[in-house]
């Protein structure tokens, strides 16, 4: 028998389910923006934990994060285009003025919808802290780099939000580095970290030169997806080690890693030459484009290891005890050879 159709009385108004029905919570089953939004984040925290990558501890400072993480991967889109954005969750004593110079801006009553389209997350940012009104906190430089993010991070204790210009979202803490491709997160240690696990083996390295090369690695290099190659020379000249290959080398002028300054030269530089950079025991560079030469010994004693670089830069390492290694991958990763060793970077 055919189902009859339900009719309605003359003038009576049909009230649409959905998104513009403008009566949701009359409609059975139906699913407030709210409850969305609550749904999606939800599904972000299990996201990080999977990846592990790292949430504070307290529950409320984390809700925080989840939202500004939430909405620098859904930003608001201005004729079709998603802006940049930037947000700082940080403790509710955070010594900002260690950041150097800034203005803040109170936000006042203006809704934090409107504040975060203030925040380009270079040189503007929307600052959230437990029991206080949102900011906006405006530097009088950018600091989108990754380095001087994690600078940020670490000297405030704070969680540092950023949507990139490729549509890429980074969260930046004390703990380390995660970023959001659109597909998946990568996680990874602070150079820092890094820099404290592999210092005993290099008993007697200078410690200040030591966090300048891994810094230089893991926040310039790794951040910006530039394949590289240093050789350290933690005793003296780098230019006197044995199985150097000068031939296609090129002569800069001196770039010490010990000053940040100088860091943006030296990633120009690498990002155009091939092979090594010469690091002598102070932390100058000032020769690039170096081959490194392997013995024989080394290449039957060392099975190959990833790719060419890393295969070169480990059985160098075996050849030159007196020199450390920092190998970049161009798809980010660092790793550190010493003696014929891969040491763990975590």
């Amino acid at each position: 028998m055919p189902r009859r159709k339900r009719s309605r009385s003359p003038g009576q108004a049909v009230v649409p389910c959905g998104r513009d029905g403008g009566a949701p919570d009359r409609c059975a089953g139906s699913v407030s923006s709210l409850d969305v939004t609550a749904a999606r984040r939800e599904r972000l925290r299990h996201e990080l934990r999977d990846d592990g990558v790292w949430l504070p501890s307290d529950d409320a400072v984390s809700e925080l994060v989840l939202a500004e993480l939430d909405y620098a991967r859904h930003p608001h889109a201005h004729e079709g285009v998603a802006p940049r954005y930037g947000a700082i969750v940080s403790p509710e004593t955070a010594p900002l003025d260690t950041t150097g110079p800034f203005s803040v801006l109170d936000a006042g009553d203006t809704s934090l919808e409107v504040v975060r389209r203030l925040a380009d997350g270079r040189a503007s940012f929307v600052v959230r802290a437990l029991g206080r009104p949102d900011r906006l906190l405006c530097f009088d430089r950018s600091i989108e780099y990754e380095s001087s993010v994690v600078h940020l991070a670490v000297t405030t204790s704070a969680a540092v939000v950023q949507r990139l210009d490729r549509g890429w979202v980074r969260l930046t803490t004390p703990a380390g580095v995660g970023t959001w491709d659109g597909i998946h997160w990568a996680n990874k240690r602070l150079g820092v970290r890094i820099a404290e696990l592999v210092a005993p083996a290099l008993a007697g390295a200078d410690p200040a030169v030591l966090a300048g090369v891994v810094e230089f690695a893991v926040h310039w290099l790794g951040a910006g997806r530039i394949g590289a190659t240093l050789v350290w020379c933690v005793d003296g000249d780098a230019h006197t080690l044995d199985h150097l290959g000068f031939g296609a080398a090129v002569t800069i002028p001196t770039i010490g890693l010990t000053n940040r300054g100088h860091y943006p030269a030296l990633l120009s530089a690498l990002s155009q030459y091939d092979r090594a950079a010469l690091v002598d025991q102070h932390g100058s560079v000032r020769t690039v484009a170096v081959h490194l030469r392997t013995s024989e010994q080394s290449r039957h004693d060392i099975a190959s290891f990833r790719g060419t670089r890393h295969t070169s830069a480990l059985r160098f390492s075996s050849d030159v005890p007196n020199a450390a290694v920092f190998v970049v991958s161009s798809n980010g990763p660092l790793s550190v050879f010493w003696q014929g060793q891969r040491l763990d970077t975590g």
